[in-house]
């Protein structure tokens, strides 16, 4: 049979462009952006078939400078082996009815040339106008118009009294909540980072956010962890961080004995891997706590895990809290003082946190204005 027979003009099915990525006859999502692209940030769902990898972009790139003529030469190429990768991969099962939708960086070439090889073979095929740009600003856009929305009630309490878990048990009875650290991969403190989790970048962050924040019942209050407006790598979108800093607060109280026990229990992996803590002690000593550092080493060294956490508490997390709750300044609406740091009581503070009418919602909608 002619090749041209296997895509005759009969068989072409028309490229539809859409400027709305949530449509409900969309099967799958394609990111056609190289790796590095993609990994920076991305539609949530979408997966990766690019047609040019980080090298071929780079390449082609650099070649479109001295001659786009060749550049576009050089790029088709690379499209049309990697395109025939996926098609062999992952596109090779798909049924005839399969409804893909594309986009690259602007809804430009890189999308077409897929959807127009896609729509030859017979498939239904979608591409995003303004493709990842046109996304990015939307995203920005719902971060700002839907932070101003919520109902904010901030979690808050010194270091190691189990906030998170809290806000887990508020979770797990149908409270909203918006876990920043679970978004960011990080526990937001000096030795908060998860050693085998990458944080995501800025910007998708801020997609995991946006999609977050997009799931919940905004007639109801939203709790969320207090935390510095940074975590770890990543800053908290500033609509989202002023809406934080003036909502009231639930302050979790416990003494400094049990919050070191339930560090300790929570913060296995650095016991493991002492070697990390050493370098984490670094800060402390561009804090100005040299003697601290010191102090903190001698006992890593030794393998004194108790007397490290109590040191760490009180000469940096507890100094930190007191500074920041002067300049916040936030409305305490509920005190708890937890008498035992497990998962009992845990449950037990988020049923009363849940079953107490906090605050009037008109009046903390009218508190975030």
């Amino acid at each position: 049979m002619p090749v041209a027979c296997l895509l005759c003009d009969s068989m072409v099915v028309p490229i539809r462009t859409v400027n709305n990525w949530e449509l409900a006859d969309v099967d799958q999502i394609i990111d056609v952006r190289s790796p590095r692209e993609f990994k920076t940030d991305h539609i949530p769902g979408a997966i990766n078939l690019y047609v040019l990898s980080d090298q071929q972009h780079e390449t082609v790139g650099r070649t479109y400078k001295q001659s786009p003529f060749e550049a576009k030469k050089l790029g088709a190429s690379y499209v049309l082996t990697n395109i025939s990768m996926h098609l062999e991969q992952f596109l090779r099962h798909k049924a005839k009815n399969f409804h893909p939708l594309f986009y690259c960086a602007r809804g430009g070439q890189r999308s077409k040339s897929f959807a127009t090889i896609c729509g030859e073979i017979g498939w239904q095929c979608s591409v995003l106008e303004g493709g990842y740009k046109s996304y990015r600003s939307r995203v920005l856009s719902d971060l700002e118009a839907l932070s101003e929305k919520l109902k904010i009630i901030i979690i808050s309490g010194r270091t190691g009294t189990g906030k998170t878990r809290i806000l887990e048990e508020l979770e797990k009875i149908g409270e909203n909540i918006i876990d920043l650290e679970h978004l960011a991969r990080h526990r937001g403190s000096l030795l908060g980072s998860f050693p085998e989790l990458e944080q995501p970048q800025q910007k998708l962050f801020e997609t995991l956010l946006c999609d977050q924040i997009k799931k919940l019942k905004f007639e109801n209050q939203v709790f969320i962890e207090a935390e510095s407006s940074k975590i770890g790598n990543v800053q908290i979108p500033k609509p989202l961080w002023q809406a934080m800093r003036k909502s009231p607060e639930i302050l979790i109280k416990s003494d400094r004995s049990r919050r070191a026990d339930y560090l300790l229990n929570n913060y296995v992996s650095l016991k493991q891997n002492p070697a990390a803590l050493f370098k984490l002690f670094r800060f402390l000593e561009k804090s100005g706590l040299n003697e601290v550092s010191k102090k903190c080493s001698e006992y890593v060294t030794a393998r004194d895990w108790r007397p490290l956490a109590n040191l760490l508490l009180h000469s940096h997390y507890d100094k930190r809290y007191d500074r920041s709750i002067k300049i916040f300044g936030r409305q305490t609406i509920m005190e708890i003082e937890l008498p035992e740091l497990n998962q009992m009581f845990f449950r037990s503070v988020a049923k009363k946190i849940s079953e107490t009418r906090l605050i009037n919602p008109e009046a903390l909608s009218l508190s975030n204005e």
